[in-house]
């Protein structure tokens, strides 16, 4: 029986015409087209929903990293907000794509307090407006200081500008008005020679006007008389002839002891000492007054006088050398104002 099916399946088969087996080789080719254009559309669709899928991915990816950058940020600025994302949970897609790990949570807050930490360590930048301020004030200051020494250091200059007037200037120069109205004038009296002259004369000098008159209205500075002593120390000073006529009159009195030579004269000369002080004090005086009328003390008075100091010479007209009168800016003659002068009886 099975021997039979199958001569009939196959006898069948045989009898088919040839057309129909021909139409049938072409209905198969066509179904095997049409599966592989139903699998290449497949495959095709397939690549591109993955790759849509891969697209939506990333875009998932990159608002999940936004958001966990916001969710610190928020973290660091509100301690509120922080604590409800660290307490809540956060819905994202299928598949947990929205979902963080429980390890970033806490690693955001942390690194942000640590750049806050590190920010508050540095130091505050300056501005360029508080800088410019800051060395205004500086500068002020060093100004203000430099303004004071520059003061201090004028009236130091002042200071000293009038101590040297006062002590070593010129006559007449670097002075007050009032002071140039009355010029300095010191007095230097060769006591013997007065004195000896005053007796060939015949009169005894009243010393105290003689002081008066010469100086007038100008400014003494020093009346100097240079009086011989004797040489015996039991003497007193104040009893002695060239001494006795000059006391508490307002004299500088010095004095030198007399020499007594071998033919009995006794002799004192004064003339080194009067020139040495006349030369010293005449850098501070306008006017040198000599009282004498020896003529060796006529090159003392060029010298004087070439220092820009007015001389004056006061003498008895007959005991005084004509060199002397020469050379005086101004000569008084003592004999022309005895009336006035001289002591009365």
């Amino acid at each position: 029986m099975t021997l039979r099916f199958f001569r009939k399946k196959a006898g069948d088969k045989d009898d088919e015409p040839e057309g129909a087996s021909k139409s049938s080789q072409g209905e198969d080719k066509k179904k095997t087209t049409r599966r592989r254009t139903s699998r290449r559309t497949s495959t095709t669709r397939a690549s591109k929903g993955a790759s849509t899928e891969s697209k939506a991915t990333s875009e998932t990816k990159a608002q999940a990293k936004s958001s966990s950058a916001k969710s610190s940020a928020a973290t660091a600025s509100t301690p509120s907000s922080a604590t409800k994302s660290s307490n809540g949970r956060r819905r994202g897609r299928r598949g947990g794509a929205g979902r963080r790990p429980s390890g970033a949570k806490t690693a955001a807050p942390t690194t942000t307090e640590a750049k806050e930490d590190m920010k508050a360590a540095e130091p505050a930048p300056i501005e360029p407006g508080s800088l410019a301020g800051i060395m205004g004030a500086q500068q002020a200051v060093l100004q203000e200081l430099a303004a004071q020494q520059v003061s201090t250091l004028k009236g130091l200059q002042g200071s000293l500008s009038a101590i040297e007037n006062k002590l070593s200037g010129p006559a007449g120069t670097g002075r007050s008005a009032s002071l140039a109205e009355r010029p300095r004038i010191a007095i230097f009296v060769d006591v013997p020679n007065i004195m000896y002259a005053a007796e060939r004369e015949g009169v005894t000098l009243d010393y105290a006007e003689v002081l008066d008159f010469i100086v007038g209205n100008r400014e003494l500075v020093r009346a100097s008389a240079y009086a011989p002593i004797s040489d015996d120390p039991d003497e007193e000073l104040g009893t002695q002839k060239f001494v006795q006529p000059f006391m508490d009159l307002g004299y500088r009195i010095v004095t030198k002891p007399l020499k007594r030579y071998a033919n009995g004269t006794i002799k004192a000369n004064f003339d080194v000492e009067l020139a040495i002080d006349v030369l010293t004090m005449s850098d501070r005086l306008d006017i040198v007054v000599l009282m004498s009328g020896d003529g060796d003390f006529r090159r003392l008075v060029e010298l004087v006088a070439s220092k820009g100091v007015r001389v004056e010479v006061v003498a008895f007209g007959q005991s005084t050398a004509s060199e002397l009168r020469t050379v005086a800016d101004e000569y008084i003659n003592l004999s022309e104002h005895l009336q006035q002068l001289r002591v009365r009886r």
